[in-house]
């Protein structure tokens, strides 16, 4: 079974890589190599930009995204859990990581993922061809995948989605609803 530290190494080298999230399996690669995130769009199957990226704490956020006090104070109460934020990206991603300017981001409440992210960022995004279920575990996975990528195991998902919140704009906007909400959300985003 593939390390932590071979699994960063891996990434390093250009690989593609399932790993579990908090939600749901996801499949990533370097969101700065072009060549990776070609092959990534490749065989899942996706056509149009904007993908997640994980990152290991909040205060990388602000490396990565452009944020105002309002901003902050919504990440502060979201990370680490179930929850994508789309922000404006402040750096210069593979093409088709962002979307408009745009960049979605995570921290997951998972022990495996956030280890995984300790050095670099990286690409998150479910593990399944565009459009088609979500590989359930790892065999499915390596189903869908085979050779094309390397896999990662550890705590299992839970297997909902993470809710997108986009905080581009004054207002926080619910994308879409997931593994985060009610109440909860409601009193973190304000509505």
């Amino acid at each position: 079974m593939l390390t932590i530290d071979e699994a960063r190494s891996a990434l390093k080298k250009g690989k593609i890589i399932v790993y579990p999230t908090d939600t749901v399996w996801g499949i990533g690669c370097n969101p700065f190599d072009q060549e990776s995130v070609n092959n990534l769009f490749n065989i899942k199957g996706k056509k149009e930009n904007g993908v997640s990226i994980l990152v290991n704490n909040v205060n990388l956020i602000s490396e990565y995204c452009i944020t105002n006090k309002t901003q902050k104070d919504i990440i502060e109460k979201l990370f680490p859990g179930p929850v994508t934020a789309i922000l404006k990206s402040k750096v210069e991603f593979a093409k088709g990581v962002t979307r408009n300017g745009n960049i979605a981001i995570r921290i997951p409440k998972n022990n495996t993922s956030v280890s995984l992210a300790k050095k670099n960022p990286i690409i998150t995004t479910s593990a399944n061809i565009h459009g088609e279920n979500i590989a359930k575990n790892l065999n499915e996975a390596k189903k869908i995948f085979g050779n094309s990528c390397i896999y990662l195991d550890g705590e299992k998902p839970s297997g909902v989605e993470s809710t997108i919140i986009d905080l581009t704009k004054d207002t926080p906007k619910i994308v879409r609803i997931g593994a985060l909400y009610g109440s909860t959300l409601e009193n973190i985003i304000g509505h």
